[in-house]
């Protein structure tokens, strides 16, 4: 009779091991997604209290740019102003109004973010009237990513003013710009009319922590369930064992 395990059982009891190490590094690495973000937030925050950066012809490089403030001077090339529609703010869907910034004393523009503007609410699909100033203009704010890609079925023409998506790159090919590959959060008053709060990124670490509990409890689960089951096994063939021997 057989007191210990057999050749299936090990194999089992194997996998289940290998299960409970996988749910506990996936805890770890929601553990290590946490603490990356609460670095994140820390170093956001660091830069924002940084000296503005003066943006020029020359781009600026490294990530380390990101959400720094910023100070930008030249003329606005109010022609080639895009509305990004179905934006949100408070509930409401609007558009975020983009206008490039020829700098000053180059030839190079700077995409620059300028608010979200409320629709029309007798003709909610015609793009508001946004005054646009006309001469040197000084634009203060932060420097952020491109606006991120949302999913369309439908692909904006290259000359669309009011669409789904801007892309730095190929808006600069098609108006034969250059354009530095980075916006301007637009900051300052909003005598134009536009609202000016931009979203925090998301650097929150509390759901990665939360997941990383969720692992960490199944994988313990799963190993209690191995150690009883396989406890309760040994133990049983040790004492049909012991009672086939008297």
């Amino acid at each position: 009779m057989r007191r210990g395990l057999g050749g299936r059982e090990m194999l089992t009891v194997l996998a289940s091991l290998a299960v409970v190490l996988l749910l506990a590094r996936l805890g770890v690495w929601q553990l290590d997604r946490g603490n990356f973000k609460e670095q994140r937030a820390a170093q956001m925050a660091r830069r924002e209290q940084l000296p503005p950066l003066q943006v020029t012809q020359k781009p600026l490089h490294g990530r380390g740019i990101f959400w720094r403030p910023a100070l930008a001077r030249g003329q606005w090339a109010g022609q080639w102003t895009v509305y990004l529609q179905n934006r949100q703010y408070q509930g409401v869907s609007g558009f975020q109004v983009l206008t490039p910034l020829r700098l000053q004393g180059s030839d190079m523009y700077l995409m620059v973010e300028r608010g979200w503007a409320a629709p029309d609410v007798h003709a909610p699909l015609l793009v508001p009237a946004v005054p646009t100033p006309s001469g040197p203009v000084e634009v203060r704010g932060r420097i952020a990513p491109p606006p991120s890609q949302w999913f369309s079925f439908d692909k904006d023409p290259p000359d669309a003013r009011v669409r789904q998506n801007v892309n730095l790159q190929q808006f600069g090919a098609y108006h034969h710009i250059r354009l530095l590959p980075y916006v301007v959060q637009q900051g300052g008053s909003a005598a134009d009319g536009l609202v000016r709060v931009w979203p925090q990124p998301p650097v929150s670490a509390q759901t990665n922590f939360g997941y990383a509990a969720q692992w960490f409890a199944m994988s313990a689960v799963c190993l209690g369930m191995l150690l009883f089951f396989t406890l309760r096994t040994l133990l049983r063939r040790r004492a049909a064992f012991l009672g086939g021997g008297r």
